[in-house]
Formats: structure tokens, C-alpha cells, sequence
């Protein structure tokens, strides 16, 4: 009997206790498949960064080869040619070109003297990637390797061909060089490396055929790591990381644990006898929720990028075999920054999520719906051969996005902008159709937001261009390029010129009398606005001092302020300063603002105006009614003059509704004592109808389109 009970107990002892050994295994399993897909969605990460900036930064040497083909192997100004190139692409160090394969310019030549004259085809260490080049005509990568000026770096060489008496002969490189550091700077390696994970960064050495490492943590991989693949031209890098803290660690409590537990409660044997099987089927289940979680966004639910890279690459194979088309579609919300600093980041996490399942509804149950990250979605559009259908998918998300998103008792207003590529017309690597939406998104943005554009090969070029404005713009002040023309505003009972308005232009020496319309925006978006505006109030204060002496008839000239002079904490000292060195009388001058500037912040633009007005200087408020002003809030400015923006105007003739509101507004201008003035007049019907309406003042092309001052000596007007 004894016996007996010893074996059950024995018997027991050994189930039980091979139970929860087995137990502690399935949990070192799973924790170590957790840490394996954490690893795996890190190092996928830090890849698609190095290679998407990589791609991005290459780019240069097709645009300088794309210059020298055009050129027919001349390249003029490449200085300027380079800087304009880098400031759009990003990420490159210098720019090379390398005319038969012997570098003759560098740009920026800093630190880079060295490598001018080093003959590249003659170089043992660079031979190879050169003659590979060429051979296959496309771009490679050469590097990491120490530069002859000192520095770890790569460089992209892209050789370029041109046609000489019809055969296409070789001319030599166009290359960019990005150094490693800084490459490395734009990933968040440091920052994980801090954190205590590891990585190596190794590629197949071309010449030995052997793994080389050429960058590392400092602390060596652990056994449990992930690596993730970065093709680039010619070659492939491999990303490995680990991190030791996450290794988990044989802990020998719980099997002494067992061990008491079998002897203790051998009648739960019949019980323990299952417990394979159910923890077979939670172990199970937990990887079935971690592949999950490895191709899910965990805050919105919808796909991540991980995963619509996968599927973006499985659809072009597929491509390929059968001809398919489709759209990607690269959404950021406008300004999502303002609803994080005002209302707090638990309502912008529950915004993402609203607008996450508004995007998800507006499109097929077939397409694939993703959250990049941060405000960052996309959307690929399966099987969709119409750009009417894609603008038509496009417009409905910006009108679903915009709609109100309430929260208890608070409401929140967005919006989107959408950049918009087509497989395969615009490309068939999944890195380049993310790289071209994302350019059109910014070229949505830059059309004003709450838009949707599709890329476009000119983008790039739009890029250099604007580049290229600022640069002339900078010139064209040192060289007093800038005029102005002044426009009439004619007083409607008397039909004399009351007011002058100054308008700008640009006298190019190549290009000729060139309209704001082409540099305005440019300016504003850089900055130089308000230096420009600066040199407008100077030189019509200057106008007004050499007409006073010279005895002619003084009427105020107005000149337009635009929102970011505005806003410029030296206005006051500088306007006071102006027209106290001109020596002029402040009421001959006249400050448009537009109503839009006066309601970002009321209190300071009533301090700015209250200030002017305390100079002498007179105010108007121009293009009134495209704002979101009202005349009663005006009463509280010190404003001279109101003007009624010209789109009410254009339709005066023919829209009722914009006759009666223009009416209303002049109406109530003048219960404020304000003096108002019609812009765009342009025939007689539209003047005989601002006249019956009690308008004080009018301007536009039916009495003078913009001209030089001396052309409005001999003004008049019937």
C-alpha cells in the first residue's frame, strides 16, 4: 500500500512538475517570438529610413546628369546649380562632377580641395564601382570608404552618356557624397543605442566576397537578433539588431516551485495532464495576436507601413504578370500640430482614430487603408484605371476629413492635404511611388491645403525653381531691380484721383517687366516679403518727398502690408524711422491691411493700428469680406477706409446677391464714418451701380491700369 501511494505521489510529483516546466518553456518562447517581432518592426523601420534618405539624396546625380544631356555635356554655373540642388534634395554633403572620370568641380569645395583631379578609373579602390557604372549604365554605390580629404563617406556615381555625331559616348560622372555620420544622424540608431539595443550595419565586400561591418554599437549583438535588408544600387546592405535587456533569463525559483507544488497537489494531476494542450492553444493565439500587431497600427486598428510595404511590393509583382493599375494616395492632416499644443495629445489620439475610420469607410472594402505614422496616412487604390475615379475618391476623403469632429462639449475642424501617384506610370518600386506621393502631398500643401495633387515630374524641377527665384529676388534688391507702379483711386463725384496705390513689379534685365503673381508667394514663403516691404514704404516715401519739392499736386499713396510684415516686431521702429528720414507728412501715406491679417490676433493688430494711426498715418482695410471679420468688430480699429474686395465687384452686374451685400457693406461703412472704395471696376454699368449705391471711391482698369508716375500726369478720366 505504501508502494502504491509512494507512485502515485512520485507519479503526481513528475507530472506536475513537468507541467510548469513546461510552462516556464512555452513563456521563454513566447517572450522570445515578442522580442523577435519587436526587433524585426525596428530594424524594418530604421532600414526603409536609411534607404528612403539614401534614395532621396542620389537623386542629385540624376538631376546634374539630366542638366549635362541637355547642355550636350556643358554645365554653366554649377555652383549655383549645386546649392539650388541640395537645398531641395537634402542630405547630401557636395556634388561632383567628374568630366572622362576625373573629378574637376566639387560643390561645396570646403573641406574637398583634395579630391579635385583624382582620376577615378585609375584609383584601384574605386575602379570597380566605376567600371560597373559604366558597363551597365546606371547609377552605383561606392563606400563606405575613407575619403582622400579625410571622413568616412559614400558616394552614388551616375554615369552620363551624351550623343556625339549620333552615337552616345560617355562623358563621365555626376556624383554625390553623403558622409556616413551624417546619414546615420537621420535614423534613430543613437537613440535605440541608448536604450540599450545593439546593431552592426555589414554589407558583402565587392572585392572579397566577405562580410564587412561597417558600423556598429558598441556593445556586440546578442544571440537573439533580426536583420533587415537595404537594397541600394548595385549592392545590399544588412541592418542586425538585438537587445540584450530583452533576452529573458533562466530563473530557477520556479522550478524549485514545481517541485513543492507536485508533492503537494498530486490530486490536481488529471487536471495538470491537460495543460499541454491549452497552452498549446495560448501560445497559439498569442502569435496569431503579435503577427497581428506586427503589421497593425495599435492606435488606430488600420494597417501599418510594414504592412503596406509588403503589400504594395506583392501588388507591382503582380503587376507585372497581369497589367493591373492602381493609385497611392498620401494623406496629412493640415496643421494637426495646432490640436496636440491646444486641446492635448488624448484628444489628437482620439481625432486620428475618427479620422482613421472616416478614410477606412470612403474607400472599397478592397483597398488597402494604412497609418504611416503621426498625421501620416495612405491609401492604395486597387484596380483603378480612371484619374476621374482617383480625383473622385480624392475629393470625397478632403469633404469627409473636413466635416466637425466633436468631443463631449468641444468640436475640432480639419483638414487634409492628398498627394496622389499612378502605378505604373510614375514608377514600379515601392520606395519611389512613396517618395512621389509624398512630393505631391507637399505640392497639395503648397496650393493651400484642404487640396489634393498628382505627382508630377516637374515637381523636382518646381522645387529648383523656386530656389532660384529667392536667389534672383536677393539680386534684384542689390540691384534696385524692383519698380512701382501706381494705380489711381478715383473719387466717384468729382472724378479726381484722391489716392495712389503703389503696386510692385520686377524689372529683369533677361526677362523683362515680370507681375507679382510670379514672385510674390515665393517671397512670402521665404521670408524676403519683408524686406522687400521695407524697401516699398521707403521708396514711395521717397516719391512723396521729391513731388512735394518739385511743387506737384500731393495726393496719399497707399501701399499694401502684407501678413508677415505685419506681424514683425520692428514695423513701428522702422515705419517711424522712414518717414522721419524722408521728411515727409505722415497723412500723405496710407497702410493697406487685409482683414485676414487683423483677426489672427485682434489685440496686437489693434496695437500696431492704434500706433500708425498715432504717427499720422492713414489705414485701410483691403479686400474686405474674404476674411472672417465683420463691419461690427471694425469699430474698434482706427481705420480710415474700407475696401471691398474686387469679387463682389466682378459679378455687381449680373448677381443680386453680391449687388446687395456690396450695398450693405456701404451702408454700414458709413454708420462707422468710413470712407469706402470698390476695387476691379472695369466697365460703366458696374460704376453707375456703385454710384447709385453711395460709393465713395473707385479703382480698377476702366480709369488706369497700373503705370509709371509720370504716365498719370496727364491722367483724366470722363
Amino acid at each position: 500500500m505504501t508502494n502504491i501511494r509512494w507512485l502515485i505521489s512520485f507519479t503526481c510529483f513528475v507530472v506536475v512538475s513537468s507541467a510548469v516546466f513546461f510552462w516556464q518553456y512555452q513563456n521563454q518562447v513566447l517572450s522570445t517570438k515578442e522580442q523577435q517581432f519587436l526587433l524585426s518592426d525596428i530594424a524594418n523601420s530604421e532600414a526603409t529610413t536609411i534607404e528612403r534618405r539614401l534614395s532621396r539624396s542620389l537623386s542629385a546625380t540624376d538631376i546634374l546628369a539630366i542638366e549635362i544631356k541637355q547642355n550636350n555635356g556643358k554645365f554653366t554655373d554649377f555652383n549655383t546649380y549645386a546649392q539650388a540642388v541640395i537645398d531641395s534634395i537634402g542630405g547630401v554633403s557636395n556634388l561632383q562632377l567628374a568630366p572622362n572620370g576625373i573629378i574637376s568641380q566639387v560643390y561645396p569645395l570646403a573641406g574637398s580641395k583634395k579630391a579635385i583631379g583624382h582620376d577615378i578609373l585609375h584609383d584601384k579602390s574605386r575602379r570597380n564601382e566605376a567600371m560597373l557604372a559604366i558597363s551597365q549604365k546606371r547609377l552605383t554605390l561606392a563606400g563606405p570608404f575613407q575619403l582622400i580629404q579625410g571622413g568616412l563617406a559614400i558616394i552614388g556615381r551616375k554615369p552620363v552618356f551624351v550623343n556625339i555625331d549620333g552615337e552616345e559616348t560617355f562623358w563621365g560622372f555626376t556624383s554625390a557624397l553623403i558622409y556616413f555620420d551624417k546619414l546615420l544622424a537621420m535614423t534613430k540608431l543613437k537613440e535605440l543605442e541608448n536604450k540599450g539595443y545593439n546593431y552592426t550595419l555589414s554589407r558583402i565586400h565587392p572585392d572579397t566576397g566577405q562580410e564587412e561591418i561597417f558600423s556598429r554599437s558598441k556593445e556586440n549583438l546578442d544571440e537573439i537578433c533580426e536583420s533587415a535588408e537595404i537594397a541600394l544600387p548595385n549592392t545590399t546592405w544588412t541592418l542586425t539588431m538585438s537587445r540584450a535587456s530583452l533576452n529573458p533569463k533562466t530563473n530557477i525559483f520556479p522550478y524549485a516551485i514545481s517541485v513543492l507544488f507536485g508533492l503537494l497537489v498530486a490530486w490536481l494531476i488529471t487536471y495538470l495532464q491537460r495543460q499541454p494542450e491549452l497552452l498549446q492553444r495560448v501560445v497559439k493565439q498569442k502569435t496569431a495576436e503579435l503577427e497581428k500587431l506586427a503589421f497593425n497600427d495599435h492606435l488606430t486598428g488600420l494597417a501599418n507601413r510594414r504592412y503596406l510595404n509588403k503589400h504594395l511590393q506583392q501588388f507591382l509583382l503582380e503587376q507585372q504578370r497581369y497589367n493591373k493599375s492602381a493609385a497611392l494616395l498620401y494623406l496629412d492632416l493640415d496643421d494637426f500640430k495646432r490640436v496636440n499644443d491646444s486641446m492635448g495629445h488624448d484628444y489628437g489620439d482620439r481625432l486620428l482614430i475618427e479620422i482613421a475610420n472616416r478614410i477606412n469607410k470612403s474607400v472599397r472594402a478592397g483597398d488597402v487603408v494604412s497609418r504611416l505614422g503621426g498625421d501620416e496616412f495612405a491609401v492604395l487604390l486597387l484596380n483603378i484605371h480612371s484619374v476621374s475615379s482617383i480625383s473622385k475618391v480624392a475629393k470625397n476623403l478632403i469633404e469627409e476629413i473636413k466635416k466637425p469632429v466633436r468631443f463631449d462639449d468641444r468640436s475640432v475642424v480639419t483638414s487634409a492635404s492628398i498627394g496622389i501617384t499612378l502605378i505604373p506610370k510614375d514608377g514600379n518600386k515601392s520606395l519611389d511611388l512613396l517618395r512621389n506621393a509624398d512630393m505631391a502631398m507637399y505640392s497639395a500643401k503648397n496650393y493651400g491645403k484642404n487640396n489634393y495633387s498628382f505627382f508630377d515630374q516637374k515637381l523636382q524641377q518646381q522645387a529648383i525653381d523656386k530656389h532660384r527665384i529667392e536667389n534672383e529676388l536677393v539680386k534684384a534688391l542689390k540691384d534696385d531691380e524692383l519698380v512701382l507702379h501706381y494705380q489711381p483711386l478715383v473719387e466717384l463725384k468729382s472724378k479726381k484721383i484722391v489716392c495712389l496705390e503703389a503696386l510692385i513689379r520686377w524689372q529683369h534685365p533677361e526677362k523683362g517687366l515680370i507681375y507679382p503673381d510670379q514672385f510674390i508667394n515665393v517671397a512670402e514663403d521665404s521670408g524676403q516679403i519683408v524686406e522687400i516691404g521695407y524697401w516699398v514704404i521707403k521708396a514711395v516715401c521717397e516719391l512723396i518727398n521729391h513731388r512735394e519739392k518739385e511743387g506737384c499736386e500731393q495726393q496719399t499713396i497707399a501701399i499694401n502690408l502684407s501678413p508677415k510684415q505685419f506681424k514683425d516686431p520692428s514695423l513701428l521702429n522702422n515705419i517711424r524711422n522712414i518717414v522721419s528720414e524722408a521728411n515727409i507728412d505722415p497723412s500723405l501715406l496710407e497702410i493697406e491691411i487685409t482683414e485676414s491679417s487683423l483677426m489672427t490676433n485682434i489685440a496686437e493688430a489693434t496695437y500696431v493700428i492704434e500706433q500708425l494711426s498715432a504717427i499720422g498715418i492713414k489705414i485701410a482695410i483691403d479686400d474686405f469680406g474674404t476674411g472672417y471679420s465683420s463691419l461690427a468688430q471694425l469699430k474698434n480699429f482706427p481705420v480710415n477706409k474700407l475696401k471691398i474686395d474686387r469679387s463682389f465687384i466682378a459679378n455687381i452686374e449680373s448677381d443680386t446677391s453680391d449687388h446687395k451685400i456690396v450695398r450693405a457693406i456701404i451702408a454700414m461703412a458709413h454708420t462707422l464714418q468710413l470712407t469706402v472704395v470698390a476695387e476691379g471696376i472695369e466697365n460703366k454699368h458696374q460704376l453707375l451701380l456703385l454710384k447709385n449705391s453711395k460709393c465713395d471711391i473707385g479703382q480698377g482698369y476702366l480709369f488706369s491700369r497700373p503705370v509709371e508716375i509720370e504716365q498719370l500726369k496727364d491722367w483724366s478720366y470722363d
